[in-house]
């Protein structure tokens, strides 16, 4: 059903793979996926998939500040700065090495805006080349015709990936090693829209007035699968796949587990798209040309 369309959409999707060392020595790697929009490098994603661009940021700063309260405390030869220099230590969980690899070497990733609230970013690759994408997506209008319920949609991104990353301390570099870095479809259909109340801003950290809204299909998002596109089967863009969302069923049964019985939650796992409605407004704010269809 959806074979011609996911030949269109393959030709602007990318995959992205995250790297973090923390202070610990650990090192964490997920994975994610983009959509270049137009031949200027824009592209368009979910906000978390990058999230580690501010942490990075944070954590640097409560580093510094730590080295500076240890310095100070270590001027004081008072009983007090003793015992408190010794109740500082530092989160292991800090990040104090990462790296974003967005589906080509040597690219950075620019001009960076979100809505937190709404899990959106909107970005723009540098260097980059045209050829090197064979065609762009083409997003719904949202003024345009209504989503049905039980359409059926389809969402796709780099899903069930093996990634494993060393690190060079000398060089501060990751090195990457993929497996089955391949986009990864799952079909469902559409059930509802989800609209959160807000104070009328799109969250902390953007002064935009978009409401986040998100389109709600029957099947969950994989892990690999957020930023990437949730398409009909034409290939229209009807959403930029999000989260999954877990919805209670009303009944648990009880099985039993080495001789207990236990009581086992059922849920739902449905999956949030953020809405064309909000990509558009978006994307239209900041004057970044994209492609529409009705």
């Amino acid at each position: 059903m959806f074979s011609k369309a996911i030949e269109k959409v393959e030709k602007f999707i990318r995959p992205v793979v995250v790297c973090k060392r923390h202070y610990d020595g650990t090192i964490e790697t997920c994975g994610g996926t983009l959509v270049v929009i137009n031949k200027d490098g824009w592209f368009v994603s979910t906000a978390h998939v990058f999230e580690v661009i501010p942490l990075f940021n944070k954590h640097t700063r409560e580093m510094a500040e730590l080295e500076a309260k240890v310095r100070q405390l270590g001027l004081d030869d008072s009983r007090e700065a003793r015992r408190e220099l010794k109740r500082l230590r530092p989160n292991p969980k800090w990040i104090t090495a990462s790296s974003i690899w967005p589906g080509a070497d040597n690219q950075e990733i620019q001009d960076i805006g979100v809505i937190p609230e709404a899990d959106l970013l909107v970005a723009r690759l540098s260097p980059f080349d045209p050829a090197a994408v064979a065609g762009y997506p083409s997003f719904k209008n949202p003024a345009g015709e209504t989503l049905r319920i039980g359409t059926s949609l389809c969402k796709i991104g780099y899903a069930f990936t093996e990634i494993e990353a060393g690190f060079d301390p000398a060089t501060k570099k990751f090195d990457l090693d993929f497996k089955n870095l391949v986009p990864f479809p799952l079909d469902g259909i559409y059930t509802r829209n989800i609209l959160f109340k807000t104070n009328g801003a799109g969250g902390a950290g953007t002064e935009t007035k978009i409401q986040p809204k998100f389109i709600e299909t029957s099947s969950p998002g994989l892990k690999g699968h957020s930023g990437g596109p949730v398409f009909d089967t034409e290939g229209r863009v009807w959403g930029i796949q999000s989260k999954t969302a877990h919805i209670p069923l009303g009944f648990n049964p009880v099985v039993e587990k080495d001789g207990k019985k236990v009581e086992e939650n059922q849920f739902l796992n449905v999956s949030w798209a953020i809405h064309p409605e909000v990509i558009a407004a978006f994307l239209k704010e900041k004057g970044i040309e994209f492609s529409m269809t009705e």
